[in-house]
């Protein structure tokens, strides 16, 4: 089955316990030659632990019932490191019996992302949830939003009781009228800091060294921290190394906050880049593709798409190692986008399949931009030494002039047909 080869997911189909066909991206994804994976038990690659639910729905599929076409799993690869995958499978018929195909998505890197991004949160909630001082959040208005536990402790009351309330209905009536004054100074200098005089639930009277800072952005909100000082200005004790606790715990919050908000956008960016060349992935190419598509039938522009392949790619791989095909794939990429215009879109799909969507481009130009690439590779020593060249097999497609295509799906799938073609030819004209 060799057009499974130029799909860029692990595939293979199950059948009696073991493998009947895997191509060579699971090959790379789990690190066995071809042949041993033929050999083995297919459930010595799930994780133990998750290895009696596959069993169960593998046998359930294969015997007709309605299971979940996809779902997450961990496997184990030939040195023994755990990968998480999310798996696509279907019945099929293979040598006139049941079996199962099944299409692999690497998605390692992404979980640990979010495990590191689970154990930041837990960290800013313990320190939420333990610290000895009061942490607050409240509106621009004045309204508290949530308390830690801390509340309870110095005051009596519990974070629910305030939780919805006015700031006001904690302070000591004399210094209610300051509240105004406390919110203007937030809205316009972006924190304030200073002592407060409070009521706790039994109604004596409490003083309180807060620190709140602003947080913009499309919901703002305050938070804070404070203490209570109470001891300290009865007994007319200076504040200055409590300012410096609050100061430095204040600015820990901040740190985790930038952390946890630099965590997300490296996840998002992450989710949509290709580590090695740095284009945009499967994901982002079929996001761009599917938003230029809609622009150009909402806006009767042109939209043509290139998917490129490298010839020779595997016997480079093959001959010199990964790492050499990796620093091909790279110069490759690199020359790509060097080659497009500003405005057209690049990415890596997968193993050594490429895509650039051109916008606003019909097909001649699409064809001309084809061109351009398949010279510049051509001129370029992309593995010097090696004597096999690289070049570019291009298929190109455009949406919008005539009615052969009606959709991103039907352009992807003409402009990977015509790619197909013109590596025959050459795999033809070579031999």
């Amino acid at each position: 089955m060799p057009l499974f080869d130029h799909i860029p997911l692990p595939i293979y189909i199950f059948q009696d316990n073991s493998f009947k066909y895997v191509n060579r991206q699971l090959v790379d994804l789990t690190g066995f030659p071809g042949p041993e994976l033929l050999q083995m038990n297919v459930w010595d690659l799930v994780h133990p632990e998750d290895r009696p639910l596959l069993m169960e729905r593998a046998t359930q599929r294969m015997t007709g019932n309605n299971i979940p076409p996809s779902y997450e799993f961990r496997a184990l690869n030939r040195y023994g490191e755990v990968l998480h995958l999310r798996g696509y499978f279907s019945l099929i018929t293979f040598a006139q019996r049941p079996a199962i195909l099944g299409q692999l998505l690497d998605i390692t890197r992404e979980r640990n992302l979010l495990e590191e991004l689970r154990r930041a949160e837990a960290r800013l909630r313990d320190i939420f949830e333990n610290v000895n001082d009061i942490i607050y959040l409240h509106d621009l208005e004045g309204r508290f939003l949530a308390l830690n536990p801390a509340l309870t402790r110095y005051t009596g009351f519990l974070p629910d009781e305030l939780a919805g309330r006015e700031i006001s209905s904690f302070l000591h009536p004399q210094v209610k009228h300051l509240l105004g004054q406390y919110l203007k100074e937030i809205t316009e200098k972006g924190e304030a800091r200073g002592l407060m005089r409070g009521l706790t639930k039994e109604g004596r009277e409490i003083f309180w060294e807060y620190h709140s800072v602003l947080f913009k952005g499309k919901n703002p909100f305050v938070r804070g921290i404070a203490r209570d000082v109470t001891e300290q200005v009865h007994m007319g004790r200076k504040l200055k190394d409590y300012m410096r606790l609050l100061e430095e715990k204040n600015r820990e919050l901040v740190r985790i906050n930038e952390q946890l908000l630099a965590a997300k956008e490296k996840l998002e960016k992450m989710a949509r880049t290709d580590f090695l060349t740095g284009l945009g992935n499967r994901l982002a190419f079929q996001e761009a593709l599917e938003k230029e598509s809609s622009r150009s039938m909402r806006c009767h522009q042109p939209c043509s798409l290139l998917m490129i392949d490298v010839t020779n790619f595997k016997i480079i791989n093959d001959n010199l190692g990964h790492p050499a095909g990796d620093r091909a794939l790279k110069r490759i990429a690199k020359l790509i986008q060097q080659s497009c215009r500003r405005y057209d879109l690049c990415f890596r799909i997968g193993g050594d399949e490429f895509a650039v969507i051109l916008p606003c481009t019909g097909e001649e130009g699409a064809r001309e931009v084809a061109d351009r690439l398949r010279k510049r590779i051509a001129g370029e020593a992309i593995t010097p030494g090696f004597p096999l060249p690289v070049c570019l097999s291009i298929g190109v497609a455009t949406l919008g002039q005539g009615r052969e295509i009606s959709d991103h799906e039907e352009l992807i799938r003409l402009a990977d047909t015509r790619m197909y073609q013109e590596k025959c030819r050459q795999k033809a004209a070579a031999s």
